[in-house]
């Protein structure tokens, strides 16, 4: 290594390190804090919960008085993050598995270029956008991460194939997608039928560990998890999500592509791309980059001199860091900034759904999770790309309970009364059949921390009731 490349690598490594401890550092207050930070997280807290009693695939009747749970994951997450409080347990799950990605990472490196090179592409994996956002996430994603990172260096030269087998197939038990890097590192171990049979084996032995763990009804499960996760591809949305992509990590994308990928480490690069085609389904956001990053930065820590040789890369990595967390703000440190999608949302939304009394409807579920709160319905974009592919029943419990005043307040994040100049993302969560119920039943009264609270007018058949 010259000294140039040397001193690019140096920068690369302070520049990176520096983002990736206040990463962390956000992901243990985050951990502490114990709200919820990004979308979804609360269907998936509420499952993990209704998970104890073996209960996440709920029938839509569900005599508690549930109207709509999501559980669109396999059981696994669910049994870890129920063990505990769901946003203790899941989160410290998913911390620990980006810790041990990052590991993987480091020491693949370590292996091949030294410390140098280990520290900056470790750094590099953390601070990049998609990691940095969902390391902390009472999600899935980081956890079927790890399984399927270990798989691979298992699979990687064919040394373990049974153990590939079996850490696969908890990444897929935890997250659908990792379906994809089965079936590459399946074809890396290719052309060798003792491998491929204890792969298979090690598929067989896992699954069957995480169904006698879940139990439950096979239907039920298939039905969240395979047919209401059938939605719509957009290729719009696609297109959209290779462009963040390449804003956010488009060179060492790049330097790993042009340093000729094999083996397990190259097979699991193509599933990964797969994956993030598939991001163009709804409801898909940048998880979906999530495997690529980190098949790209494994890829260039086991490419030893072919990628640490000039000073171009690392210098490039370094700048394109910064200008991501600029344009992006993933870890919400900069104020003034209303609520999106991919980035985490302000801590002070739970304070204002803490003080409104009663029954509420609120567009992120996570909030009443973690105000010790059951939500009747834990996930409203689920519910509505349902309700808009004719998938729930016509006379919907959630649109008579809301056209019945059910509900004391409906809380979104989003003015209800102007949605179709909303962000994509908010109309495909609010039905129009829901926001023309919430509109003719409640009133606006209050905006706070982002938050948009309708509380129920008061009807003619209330004022004959209650004189």
């Amino acid at each position: 290594m010259t000294l140039g490349a040397r001193r690019a690598w140096v920068t690369l490594a302070v520049v990176a390190l520096a983002i990736a401890l206040v990463a962390i550092g956000r992901w243990l207050w985050a951990l502490g804090a114990g709200v919820p930070i990004l979308y979804g997280e609360g269907a998936v807290a509420h499952a993990a919960i209704l998970a104890r009693d073996r209960a996440e695939y709920a029938a839509l009747a569900d005599p508690r008085g549930l109207i709509f749970v999501a559980a669109n994951y396999p059981p696994l997450y669910f049994r870890i993050a129920g063990i505990a409080d769901p946003f203790v347990a899941g989160r410290a799950a998913s911390i620990v598995a980006a810790l041990f990605v990052a590991a993987a990472i480091a020491r693949t490196a370590f292996t091949r270029s030294g410390v140098l090179a280990a520290v900056a592409l470790a750094a590099t994996w953390l601070a990049c956008m998609p990691v940095a956002t969902w390391g902390p996430a009472v999600k899935p994603d980081l956890v079927a991460l790890a399984f399927t990172v270990a798989a691979v260096l298992a699979a990687d030269g064919r040394r373990r194939p049974a153990l590939a087998g079996v850490l696969v197939a908890l990444a897929i038990w935890s997250k659908p997608t990792a379906a994809l890097p089965a079936i590459a590192l399946a074809v890396s171990l290719g052309g060798r039928a003792t491998g491929i049979r204890r792969y298979a084996a090690g598929i067989v032995a896992g699954s069957a560990a995480v169904l006698a763990l879940a139990g439950g009804d096979p239907g039920a499960m298939f039905e969240h998890v395979v047919a209401w996760n059938a939605l719509p591809w957009h290729a719009d949305q696609a297109l959209l999500l290779v462009l963040v992509l390449a804003v956010v990590f488009g060179v060492p994308l790049l330097s790993y592509a042009f340093a000729r990928p094999s083996g397990a480490i190259g097979a699991y690069a193509v599933a990964a791309a797969a994956i993030v085609v598939l991001g163009g389904r709804e409801g898909a956001t940048i998880n979906y980059l999530l495997d690529l990053v980190t098949a790209a930065t494994l890829g260039l820590a086991a490419s030893g001199d072919r990628v640490t040789s000039g000073w171009a890369r690392p210098a490039l990595i370094a700048v394109q860091l910064v200008v991501a967390l600029a344009l992006f703000d993933p870890l919400g440190l900069l104020g003034g900034r209303s609520i999106g999608t991919g980035a985490w949302a302000s801590p002070a939304r739970l304070a204002a759904v803490h003080v409104l009394p009663g029954d509420l409807l609120v567009e992120d579920a996570g909030l009443l999770v973690a105000d010790g709160r059951v939500p009747k319905v834990d996930d409203l974009f689920l519910w509505s790309r349902l309700l808009d592919r004719g998938a729930l029943p016509e006379r919907d419990r959630l649109l008579d309970a809301v056209s019945a005043g059910e509900f004391d307040a409906v809380v979104s994040e989003v003015d209800l009364s102007r949605i179709a100049a909303a962000p994509a993302y908010e109309r495909q969560r609010w039905h129009p059949r829901l926001v023309d119920a919430v509109l003719a039943r409640y009133r606006l009264t209050r905006e706070a921390d982002g938050l948009f609270v309708y509380q129920r007018a008061i009807s003619l058949t209330d004022r004959v009731a209650f004189p």
